[in-house]
């Protein structure tokens, strides 16, 4: 058998520290810890295997640890009883909570589909509860050092760059670390997600060595507002301006993000203007679809639109509120919402592009047979303009100069 039983104890379930909060100094205190959990998914199935020997940690519910090595691929499973692993010569645990799997040596792991990343790999049960049958979905996380992560994060928000554009990719690893280290300090969470409801991470098979370097540059530097790591919110293209916080989301105003004018720096891509078409069956379909799933009909269903207002803020030109008339009752989506409630046609299942746009009901005889919009952007616009970071860059700015003409008041230092 490949993998071979290594040892068996009793241990301690080892949690993940969290980020510490940064101190007035931007100093941090002697718990830092590095390491990030980075949550891939949730799977029925996986096979994980290594450039060279695996360690398999194997838990139990009574703290019962099995350790494994093994230089084959081995295939995961969750059952109604927890996880099973198993080699080319069969199972060999089961019944397991939790797996974690560390390259012996320092190397890459490679999950199903090719996809390959640093670090460790745990797997937790899914166990189902006594109401719910079906077969456990097991959740899957990366454990890996912050550096690492941001180059896996690069070259997903960034795309393909040139030397002239550097700046703006050390500027986009500040701001991506700066927004890992608010993220798991702040206690909003213990992990982050591997999509853009954090931040995009393809792990180690999509490093880019100019993107990799930018990383290195700047190691353990961080953007501090009063000491403390700040919510380095960031997207891809502002529209001519990003936005204060409060114009974007629920909440009170943050002093670092206000609205500032990009000038002309984020216009050069393609993708800068846009438009969209909708018929009067996707405008019923994709509103019915929102506001039944935020819990907002009535026992009538959404019913037949009747007519649609758009409420624009004409200091940020953007939509800030919609207002739909059916024939079952009024609804209202506001601010950055109007994205969600608004899917694209053209691009299945994508939320509108910006909240940036001008929009034009199409009737026919007092009937809504459609609405066209046209806009410009692309994102919540809230922080660094990404676009406009590499159209600053390519004027020369420096990456602290990107960076502060977005973040308004704030410090960067290194906090390792």
């Amino acid at each position: 058998m490949s993998a071979l039983k290594r040892s068996t104890v009793l241990i301690i379930i080892v949690s993940i520290l969290p980020f510490c909060q940064v101190s007035e100094g931007g100093n941090l205190s002697a718990d830092f810890d590095r390491q990030l959990k980075v949550h891939l998914g949730a799977f029925d199935t996986m096979t994980v295997s290594c450039d060279g020997e695996l360690i398999i940690e194997c838990y139990r519910e009574n703290n019962h640890q099995e350790v494994f090595y093994s230089s084959s691929a081995i295939y995961i499973s969750d059952k109604t009883n927890g996880i099973t692993l198993q080699d080319e010569n069969g199972i060999f645990a089961k019944a397991l909570t939790r797996v974690v799997f560390r390259p012996r040596y320092p190397s890459i792991f490679v999950l199903t589909g090719g996809r390959r990343y640093r670090g460790a790999l745990l797997c937790i049960a899914d166990f189902p509860s006594a109401a719910d049958s079906r077969l456990g979905r097991m959740e899957v996380f990366n454990l890996v050092d912050i550096e690492d992560y941001l180059k896996g994060v690069l070259p997903g928000e960034m795309g393909q760059r040139g030397e002239d554009e550097f700046e703006a990719l050390k500027a986009q690893a500040i701001a991506a670390r700066t927004y890992a280290v608010w993220k798991i300090s702040s206690g909003n969470s213990s992990h982050l997600k591997n999509t853009i409801d954090d931040q995009l991470y393809l792990g180690a098979g999509a490093e880019i060595p100019l993107h990799s370097r930018a990383v290195e540059s700047t190691a353990g530097k961080i953007m501090t507002y009063r000491g403390e790591a700040i919510a380095a919110y960031y997207h891809a293209i502002c529209g001519g301006a990003t936005i204060p916080r409060e114009k974007a989301w629920d909440g009170e105003k943050i002093p670092y993000l206000k609205g500032v004018d990009d000038d002309s720096f984020c216009v050069w891509p393609k993708s800068y203007a846009w438009k969209e078409t909708f018929t009067a069956a996707d405008l019923n379909f994709n509103l019915g679809q929102y506001f039944g799933g935020i819990g907002e009909l009535p026992v009538k269903g959404f019913g037949t639109i009747l007519d649609i207002h758009f409420k624009k803020d004409k200091n940020l030109d953007r939509v800030s509120e919609m207002k739909v008339e059916t024939s079952t009752g009024v609804f209202k989506v506001e601010r950055d919402k109007i994205r969600w409630a608004l899917k694209r046609p053209s691009v299945p299942g994508a939320i509108l592009p910006s909240t940036k746009f001008a929009a034009n009901l199409i009737k026919s005889g007092g009937t809504i047979v459609g609405l066209e919009i046209v806009g410009t952007g692309n994102g919540h616009g809230v922080g660094m303009c990404q676009c406009g970071a590499i159209g600053r860059a390519r004027v020369g700015q420096s990456c602290e100069e990107i960076l502060k003409a977005y973040y308004k008041g704030i410090k960067i230092e290194k906090i390792y």
